[in-house]
């Protein structure tokens, strides 16, 4: 329950368990390119699930998750306790809110942005593998419903979940969201 962001963790027990599940799922696919985050969490899940495709994994920087600044690897109630007025600029969702040493909506969402049109324009017309992280996938969502930043969410993300995109004529549309049967 820790706010994880850009920090450098790995994968848990569970996490592990759950990236040999998704590889399994994913192992019929074919895949044209493999790339992910270079958050160790995002490579080691990569990693796991080129087992079946052995592709080189093209680490993008770009699709890291979101930097909370000084409320990265603290827990909620720490967050509360230690900075409750950065907590309370979070929460409410200002796009232009800037975390202190991290980022704001704005800077996250137009990072992503720019980071997925070059994949998409790379790799136009063919199906690719992209491991990330939950705040990238918000963004996607975000850039494919045209949901403001400044709004709360309303969709679930899980762990480890298969989430399908298609880019056509400049426009995402959503496949699949949130697949979790092969966890169950």
């Amino acid at each position: 329950m820790r706010l994880q962001g850009s920090g450098n963790s790995a994968l848990t027990a569970r996490g592990i368990q759950q990236a040999e599940l998704t590889a399994k799922a994913l192992k019929n696919h074919k895949f044209k390119a493999l790339i992910s985050s270079d958050q160790q969490r995002a490579l080691q899940t990569a990693e796991i699930i080129n087992r079946f495709h052995s592709l080189p994994i093209i680490q993008e920087p770009g699709i890291r998750e979101r930097n909370f600044g000084i409320m990265e690897g603290l827990t909620r109630e720490e967050i509360l306790e230690k900075y409750p007025e950065v907590h309370a600029g979070y929460m409410k969702r200002r796009e232009t809110y800037q975390i202190p040493e991290g980022e704001s909506l704005v800077q996250f969402f137009q990072r992503v942005k720019n980071v997925l049109q070059g994949i998409v324009d790379t790799y136009r017309e063919k199906q690719i593998l992209v491991v990330t992280h939950g705040g990238i996938l918000d963004c996607i969502m975000r850039l494919t419903f045209n949901i403001p930043l400044g709004t709360s969410r309303n969709f679930s993300i899980h762990n480890a979940a298969i989430n399908h995109f298609l880019v056509s004529s400049e426009k995402w549309f959503l496949q699949e969201w949130g697949n979790t049967n092969h966890l169950r």
